[in-house]
């Protein structure tokens, strides 16, 4: 099985602080831009902090909410930075001036960021309406016009299965949790599939410890799930101690893969 990709999801880089250059981190998604992305001396230097915990890894902002979420989603309230113009304006996508301004703030960050792709997160106020849809559509071809690739974390109605087939339709990728409230691993519908899907350890409830059975659950679900190139995203206080749990969960398959491919060959010499 491929080996997954590996990445924190940070609340803003001061949770970065409990990482280690040791830790197989292949990116850094950043969380606190959907508030308030850093204006292009704070982005470089956020850049700059988080390659110095890891210099490998891949560093992807949250769109500004000024894109994404509407005023009754109350996002501006708890942000610091904002725009002129009126509310109503800002928000799902619109085709709108207010928009295309916030969208270039996120822009500026992800280019400072060397960001090769951005996390679209859409409040529960943007349904799956077929406007909302055409929104989405647009949206995804001029970020692919700019060189960016999306992915997709949705709230509200929209279903696992509908999103899946929505963005594979779009070309995109979607956030999903790696577990359901039960402690469950996540299972992918017949559309999509893993191949379109990053999976988030969370880090609370049932989950907040991954290591053990819970660990072995999750690295057997993807070593038998059509994933050329998972994506595991680890947030919350655990989140690097539960990436170095899987982390050692995952060598220990790959050992025993190694192993059963070995002794297959030692059977057919035979």
């Amino acid at each position: 099985m491929p080996t997954p990709k590996l990445g924190i999801l940070a609340s803003d880089e001061k949770a970065l602080n409990a990482g280690r250059e040791s830790d197989p981190v292949s990116l850094v998604v950043l969380r606190s831009s959907l508030l308030n992305p850093p204006r292009a001396a704070g982005a470089r230097a956020v850049a700059q902090h988080i390659r110095s915990v890891h210099p490998q890894a891949s560093l992807v902002p949250y769109v500004w909410h000024l894109v994404s979420h509407g005023p009754e989603d109350h996002l501006r309230e708890l942000a610091t930075r904002a725009l002129p113009g009126e509310p109503r304006r800002f928000g799902h996508l619109q085709d709108s001036p207010e928009v295309r301004e916030a969208w270039q703030t996120t822009l500026r960050c992800a280019q400072e960021f060397a960001a090769t792709r951005v996390v679209l997160r859409t409040p529960a106020s943007f349904t799956p309406s077929t406007t909302n849809q055409a929104r989405l559509a647009a949206f995804v071809a001029a970020r692919a016009a700019e060189g960016l690739e999306l992915v997709w974390e949705a709230e509200g109605l929209w279903e696992p299965a509908q999103a899946l087939s929505l963005a594979r339709k779009l070309g995109m990728q979607v956030i999903l949790p790696a577990f359901d409230g039960a402690g469950r691993p996540y299972t992918p519908p017949a559309v999509g599939g893993l191949a379109h899907t990053w999976l988030r350890i969370d880090g609370a409830g049932p989950t907040s410890r991954l290591r053990g059975v819970l660990a072995e659950a999750l690295a057997h679900a993807l070593s038998i799930a059509d994933a050329p190139n998972p994506v595991l995203l680890f947030a919350g206080p655990r989140a690097y101690a539960n990436l170095r749990a899987f982390a050692t969960e995952m060598a220990i398959y790959e050992g025993e893969d190694e192993n059963e491919a070995d002794e297959l060959g030692d059977d057919e010499d035979e």
